[in-house]
């Protein structure tokens, strides 16, 4: 893991991550603040959407790096050395797995100033920030550990970055369909299966609407189960099946 997070920081791939994240959540407060629509709502809504960019745009990071963890290595023919080493597979794979989940945490800091701005001295935002950590941890490691599954399986790191893209782009598009649907039993039942979308409505509901935890959990239980699922199959099936080369 320290091998991993030297290569990654120091190396300069994740601040330029970050430097993009910065600018994307910067125009996004930007139009918030300015924006005639946008600037009618309170500042719980102003948050929320603050709030649910971060997660969109953090998780990206993830992904990308997962994807790009195993299947790069093997690339670069510098996977042989560390399967020589005395590390096993499962501890190998956990190492990049908790180096690529390292900018979340950076990403969630450099997300407080603005909501800071956009909550004007509302109370909304401790629970923002409560609220937002908790979900976005969930999704991070869910999204990297799925990632770094596909990074394993795959023969080069284009083939699992447009595997990952696809999943991040599918993860999506719940949040497009509209408004009537989502409120339908079918759009209910998709919003539940989708941990992105669970994750938006159980920020929306309990930050905006004030609806308790006993009645909004349901949208908290979609990503956690998500990532138990992620992690189960990435170190139960996936690591202890690490290979040099990748399957044709």
């Amino acid at each position: 893991m320290k091998q991993e997070l030297l290569e990654l920081w120091a190396g300069g791939r994740i601040l330029n991550f970050l430097v993009l994240f910065t600018l994307l959540m910067s125009l996004t407060a930007f139009l918030l603040a300015t924006n005639t629509e946008l600037h009618l709502l309170d500042p719980e809504q102003t948050v929320v959407v603050a709030l649910t960019s971060a997660l969109t745009f953090g998780l990206f990071i993830g992904l990308a790096i997962g994807a790009e963890s195993i299947s790069g290595e093997r690339e670069r023919a510098t996977l042989e050395p560390l399967l020589l080493t005395p590390s096993g597979n499962r501890q190998l794979v956990l190492g990049k797995f908790l180096a690529a989940l390292s900018p979340w945490p950076a990403a969630m800091a450099l997300t407080l100033p603005y909501m800071a701005a956009l909550s004007q001295g509302h109370q909304v935002l401790g629970e923002a920030v409560l609220w937002g950590a908790l979900s976005g941890t969930l999704l991070a490691g869910a999204f990297v550990a799925l990632a770094m599954m596909v990074s394993i399986w795959s023969n080069s790191s284009r083939l699992s970055l447009f595997v990952c893209l696809l999943v991040y782009a599918a993860s999506l598009i719940p949040a497009q369909l509209p408004t009537e649907f989502l409120a339908s039993p079918g759009g209910v039942l998709i919003t539940l299966l989708d941990p992105v979308e669970s994750s938006d409505q159980l920020l929306s509901k309990v930050l905006t609407s004030g609806e308790p935890l006993s009645q909004a959990w349901p949208y908290l239980a979609s990503p956690a189960i998500a990532l138990a699922l992620a992690l189960g199959a990435l170190f139960g099936y996936a690591a202890p099946r690490l290979r040099l080369t990748a399957r044709g």
